[in-house]
């Protein structure tokens, strides 16, 4: 089995401080092996630097799929499809949780209560020492009959974007809490600034909870926002610097387990990718973030 270096994907979970004034965008993360032709995005990474996940997709997110990553020895596998992939059906924006035990995506594929289903719902599945389960519907206390994306888990609480009926913007982010039986609780719109007239998603907290970052239409393009928590809501929006929002689309931030790297797609341009395809890219959080 050919292996990707190791010291390659350890860069990611060292990334050096640099200020905001000296920001300077790298090329794209791991030219050829995670960022290709096609569309690439949602990196993940497991906290103790041994599992990593993303989603692959064709133009227009078509053919989407989850891309697999483990630690061997002294590299990496190649990225390969999720043994549960099934062509037939698309299956993106993966979530993994920092233990690596439970990974949390959306998917068009039927469900118990919709066998010819066209829209994408989120699901999860987990894995053990014997490999990855069965992937698991959440049901209809989370799922809608419109579009669920970009699912996250913090602190018991799932986030998710959604343009079930009743959305302001058409595509709105929404919390549901747990249950106390392994599901969760209806969700509700997060409250401004973060929802707004215009589209948002892919909300993700920082790890040690005073930030929080999502995409959001409201400038007019696809750009990343952050908002800081001040007492028990969320401060103004701010747009994260332009050596990041670059190009029609910027989406999925992400942050290292340790806080100290962000990764996030964007369908900027450069030499050899299609128009409107989307790459990773990583900067040092210290350098976007107060």
């Amino acid at each position: 089995m050919r292996q990707v270096g190791i010291g390659l994907l350890a860069v990611v979970l060292t990334a050096g401080a640099a200020g905001a004034a000296d920001l300077a965008m790298e090329g794209p993360w791991l030219p050829g092996t995670v960022s290709t032709a096609e569309n690439e995005y949602n990196w993940n990474i497991s906290a103790d630097g041994t599992l990593a996940v993303f989603a692959r997709s064709a133009a227009n997110f078509q053919g989407a799929r989850i891309m697999v990553m483990e630690r061997r020895g002294d590299g990496w596998t190649e990225p390969a499809p999720l043994p549960f992939t099934d062509n037939r059906y698309k299956d993106s924006d993966p979530w993994l949780a920092p233990d690596g035990r439970t990974l949390y995506f959306v998917s068009d594929r039927p469900t118990p209560a919709k066998a010819d289903k066209k829209d994408m719902d989120i699901w999860r599945v987990t894995r053990t020492a014997a490999g990855w389960g069965t992937p698991e519907w959440l049901g209809e206390a989370v799922n809608s009959p419109g579009e669920e994306l970009g699912p996250e888990v913090h602190g018991g609480v799932l986030t998710f974007n959604s343009s079930r009926k009743g959305s302001q913007g058409g595509l709105d982010i929404y919390a549901a809490k747990p249950d106390g039986k392994g599901g969760f609780t209806a969700p509700e719109a997060l409250p401004a600034p973060i929802n707004s007239a215009s589209q948002e998603g892919d909300f993700t907290l920082a790890p040690d909870g005073k930030s929080a970052l999502f995409w959001s239409l409201r400038g007019g393009k696809g750009e990343i926002y952050r908002v800081a928590k001040q007492g028990d809501g969320w401060g103004e929006a701010v747009k994260l610097p332009d050596a990041v929002n670059t190009g029609p689309f910027t989406f999925t931030p992400q942050f290292s387990a340790d806080g100290k790297t962000l990764t996030f797609g964007s369908m900027r341009v450069r030499d050899g990718q299609p128009a409107g395809m989307a790459d990773v890219y990583r900067v040092p959080t210290s350098s976007v973030l107060p």
